[in-house]
């Protein structure tokens, strides 16, 4: 009996430990591509609403989303390059370079708080600027 409690103990153990190692990566989907999402990635993304947040695998996709639903004033956040902080997607400057971002959908866009960061690495545009150019 005491073996059979053992073995019972030791396998629900190993059952929670698994569970809490899973990263946030490994449960949440992009809400456009439906891939997995790293929210520590400097290209992740999201939307805010009042009762649920949207995340998005690359910041293409969350431009492409926008788009496609015709959402204009949600509160989008991007993460900064340089610091990987979250920041207002509609306050940040952008560089659109396939070679020198490698995302993880492909549009090789990275998003940063200050323009001068951004220009070190390509033509910094604005947010209405690159929802325009992505077509």
């Amino acid at each position: 009996m005491a073996r059979l409690l053992r073995t019972i103990v030791l396998t629900f153990s190993a059952i929670v430990l698994s569970l809490a190692t899973v990263s946030a990566a490994e449960t949440i989907k992009c809400s456009e591509c439906g891939m997995m999402v790293d929210v520590n990635s400097k290209f992740a993304s999201k939307i805010v609403q009042a009762d649920r947040t949207l995340y998005f695998c690359d910041i293409g996709d969350l431009f492409s989303y926008l788009k496609r639903t015709k959402q204009n004033g949600v509160k989008a956040e991007v993460k900064d390059y340089k610091t990987g902080e979250w920041i207002d997607a509609r306050a940040a400057y952008y560089v659109h370079a396939e070679k020198k971002f490698s995302t993880p959908m492909g549009w090789g866009i990275a998003s940063f708080k200050d323009q001068k960061d951004a220009a070190e690495f390509g033509v910094a545009t604005d947010f209405d600027s690159m929802a325009k150019a992505l077509k």
